[in-house]
């Protein structure tokens, strides 16, 4: 049961690493592009610093959403308790942002508690 959530944290972390990554490449680019047409002498630690700030808020960011998503689903009941004793949380196919939800219940094994009935 253990690996079986570790696994799952470091799915979820990899999806997170994954698109900061690529959110991050395209608008270092974006910036570097813009910046270099308003200075020429644009130096490399802007630049730098620029893509270290991005990566870090896009993946804060990514993160936050999810949580809300998943506090969204749970509070007009697409995420339920499963019937099957060995998942603990059954998501709704028609749920909005549901791959928002899975990335929350991949990055906190905890969220797989039993849901807050209203």
């Amino acid at each position: 049961m253990m690996r079986s959530k570790m696994a799952m944290m470091f799915r979820g972390l990899g999806k997170v690493v994954i698109i900061a990554f690529a959110a991050n490449q395209i608008l270092t680019v974006a910036f570097t592009y813009i910046a270099q047409q308003i200075d020429v002498g644009l130096p490399q630690q802007t630049v730098t610093l620029f893509s270290c700030v991005t990566c870090g808020l896009v993946s804060l960011w990514l993160q936050s959403d999810a949580r809300r998503a998943f506090s969204f689903a749970r509070d007009k009941g697409y995420v339920k308790p499963a019937g099957d004793p060995s998942q603990s949380l059954q998501i709704a196919a028609d749920c909005p942002k549901r791959w928002l939800v899975v990335l929350h219940i991949e990055l906190n094994p905890a969220a797989n508690a039993a849901p807050r009935q209203s």
